[in-house]
């Protein structure tokens, strides 16, 4: 199984439990939805422009913009959570701990949803391609999703090394909680807060403490 990860501030947490899932950008900005957003504005408003098209051109899954497909990583650890705790994000200067991990498996995803894609890379970079099919997979660079070396004297030496680290899942409108597999957070306190949070729920995915998946503190 493929393990896929979407990364949301805990103040997020209970609006997507009433929604019964995760929205697009797009429909969680319309019914006001984020109460607290922990993304690049510039970053959102060109994934807003992007289509959601293979290089040929050819439209993927359900066609649109980025901004209409809910999107998680095949890494964890990724370099937006490193600006998030280097402080860097404008619209958001809370550190990490309050970041909350949702993992599921693209596979168990695929079989579930209708429109779906991935990407070979950051899903706003024009070299960057979509594709809807499983089988594809060996088309996102695991060493380069895997490695915490992307950035300084690494980038240098391979410029293109954080594009395939932020290679993309994508589900179009709306992704289901009952496919949410487990939550991962940084410590102790906020595995109970996320528990007590999620402790109504019909769905209770289990939650872990994974440090390795944070930076250094």
């Amino acid at each position: 199984m493929t393990p896929i990860y979407h990364i949301t501030h805990i103040a997020n947490l209970s609006a997507i439990l009433r929604e019964d899932g995760l929205f697009c950008d797009a429909e969680a900005e319309r019914r006001a939805l984020c109460a607290q957003s922990i993304a690049y504005d510039t970053i959102k408003e060109r994934r807003k422009r992007r289509p959601v098209a293979n290089l040929a051109g050819k439209p993927v899954a359900a066609g649109g913009v980025v901004a209409d497909y809910v999107p998680f990583y095949f890494s964890n650890r990724s370099p937006m959570l490193g600006a998030i705790h280097k402080g860097r994000v404008p619209a958001y200067q809370g550190g990490q701990r309050d970041v909350v991990y949702l993992v599921a498996h693209a596979e168990t995803v695929a079989a579930e949803v209708e429109h779906w894609c991935f990407t070979n890379g950051h899903a706003v970079e024009a070299v960057t391609d979509f594709y809807s099919d499983l089988k594809d997979l060996s088309h996102v660079d695991k060493a380069a999703v895997e490695t915490w070396r992307w950035g300084g004297k690494w980038l240098l030496n391979d410029p293109d090394v954080m594009r395939r680290k932020q290679a993309e899942f994508l589900v179009h409108q709306k992704f289901p909680w009952q496919l949410v597999a487990r939550l991962g957070v940084l410590d102790a306190a906020m595995l109970a807060q996320v528990r007590e949070i999620i402790a109504g729920a019909a769905h209770r995915p289990g939650v872990t403490i994974e440090p390795k998946w944070y930076y250094n503190l």
